[in-house]
C-alpha cells in the first residue's frame, strides 16, 4: 500500500521557529519551558512559545492553474534544515567555521534578510514604480500613441486619436499596485543569491554578551542594514558604501556584526553591556512592528512604540494626469 501523503503546512513562519528559540527567557528554559518574550505595538510585553510567533498561513505560497503551490516553502525548509547545525554550532561559541559552513550561514542571514513581510512590501512598491513608470514613458511617446490608435481603429471600426489614447492615461488617478506573490517570491530567492555572496566577503565579528547580562533580542527584520544610503533596488543598500554594516543576533548570548573592509574574515569579541543595549536599540529602530527578547522590559516596549508612531503612513503609487507619485 503507498504511503499516505503527509499534509502540506498551513502555517509559515517568517522568522524560523528554531531560529527564535535561542532567544527563549532563561528563566523559563531551566524549568525546561520555552518562552520568549513578545513586543508589539501599544501592547504590554506578553510571553510566547516560539512556534506560535512571526507567522502567516500560506506565507511562501503562490496560485499557479488554480492550485496552491508549496515550492517556496519546501526550498526553505531545505535551506533551514543545512544550515540549523551551523547556526548551533555558532550558538555554542565554536566561532571557528570552514568557508562552506560560512557560505551556508551567509545563506541563511541573506534569507533571514528577505523572507519577511518588509522585504515583500519593498519589492511590491518597487515594482509598482517601476510599472508605473513603464506607463508614463509609453504615453509620452507619440509613436506609441499612433500605434495604438490605429490598432484600436482598425479593432473597432471607429476612428480613435493619439490624443484620445493620451487622455486615458493622463486625465484621471491610477492607482498601480504588485499583487503576483509568485513575483515577489522569485524576487526573494533573487535577491537572497546576491546578498549571499556580499555577506560571505565581509568581515564576521562575533560579539559576546557578558555573563549575567539580560543579552540580545532580535525582530521581524532579524537583519539589520546600517550606514547604507538610501535605494530603491532591494538588496543593493548591502554594497552601497564601505560604510555600511550590518547586526545579525545569533541567539540572546551572540550577535553577528559584519563589516566591509575586511581585514581579517572574522573575530570574537566579549562587549560590555552598554554594547549590548546599542546593539539592540539599532534592532528595535529596524523592526517592523514586532520585537522578540529573552527578557521582559517596558523601556524596550516605549521605544518600540515611539519608533513605529513615528514613521510615515505607507503611500501609495499612482499615475496622476500622466505623472508617477506616491501619495
Amino acid at each position: 500500500m503507498a504511503a499516505t501523503p503527509q499534509p502540506e503546512p498551513k502555517h509559515h513562519h517568517y522568522v524560523q521557529r528554531a531560529y527564535l528559540e535561542g532567544f527563549v527567557d532563561p528563566d523559563y528554559e531551566r524549568r525546561r519551558e520555552s518562552y520568549l518574550w513578545a513586543y508589539m505595538p501599544e501592547k504590554s510585553p506578553f510571553r510566547q512559545k516560539p512556534e506560535r510567533i512571526a507567522k502567516r498561513n500560506y506565507y511562501y505560497c503562490f496560485e499557479r492553474d488554480n492550485k496552491r503551490r508549496f515550492d517556496v516553502e519546501h526550498a526553505l525548509q531545505q535551506l533551514e534544515d543545512v544550515s540549523l547545525p551551523v547556526l548551533r554550532k555558532l550558538r555554542s561559541s565554536q566561532f571557528d567555521i570552514d568557508p562552506e559552513e560560512r557560505l551556508t550561514f551567509a545563506g541563511y542571514m541573506a534569507l533571514s534578510y528577505t523572507r519577511v513581510p518588509t522585504f515583500e512590501r519593498t519589492i511590491n512598491r518597487v515594482t509598482a514604480i517601476h510599472q508605473a513608470m513603464e506607463v508614463e514613458r509609453f504615453a509620452a511617446n507619440v509613436e506609441n500613441l499612433n500605434l495604438m490608435a490605429k490598432e484600436e481603429s482598425e479593432l473597432t471600426g471607429q476612428e480613435v486619436t493619439a490624443d484620445e489614447i493620451r487622455s486615458r492615461f493622463t486625465g484621471g488617478n491610477t492607482v498601480v499596485t504588485q499583487t503576483s506573490r509568485e513575483w515577489s517570491l522569485s524576487q526573494m530567492i533573487q535577491v537572497t543569491i546576491m546578498i549571499q555572496q556580499i555577506v560571505f566577503n565581509m568581515r564576521w565579528i562575533f560579539l559576546v554578551a557578558p555573563d549575567g547580562d539580560q543579552g540580545f533580542l532580535t525582530s521581524d527584520n532579524p537583519v539589520s542594514l546600517f550606514d547604507a544610503p538610501h535605494v530603491d533596488i532591494p538588496g543593493t543598500g548591502f554594497l552601497s558604501s564601505p560604510e555600511t554594516y550590518l547586526t545579525f543576533p545569533v541567539s540572546r548570548d551572540i550577535c553577528l556584526l559584519l563589516k566591509h573592509r575586511a581585514r581579517v574574515p572574522q573575530t570574537a569579541a566579549r562587549v560590555a553591556s552598554a554594547k549590548v543595549r546599542e546593539v539592540n536599540k539599532g534592532t528595535i529602530l529596524r523592526a517592523d512592528t514586532q520585537l522578540y527578547a529573552p527578557f521582559q522590559s517596558q523601556k524596550v516596549q516605549q521605544l518600540l512604540d515611539s519608533v513605529v508612531n513615528a514613521r510615515p503612513a505607507t503611500k501609495r503609487v499612482l499615475i496622476k494626469k500622466g505623472r508617477v507619485v506616491e501619495e
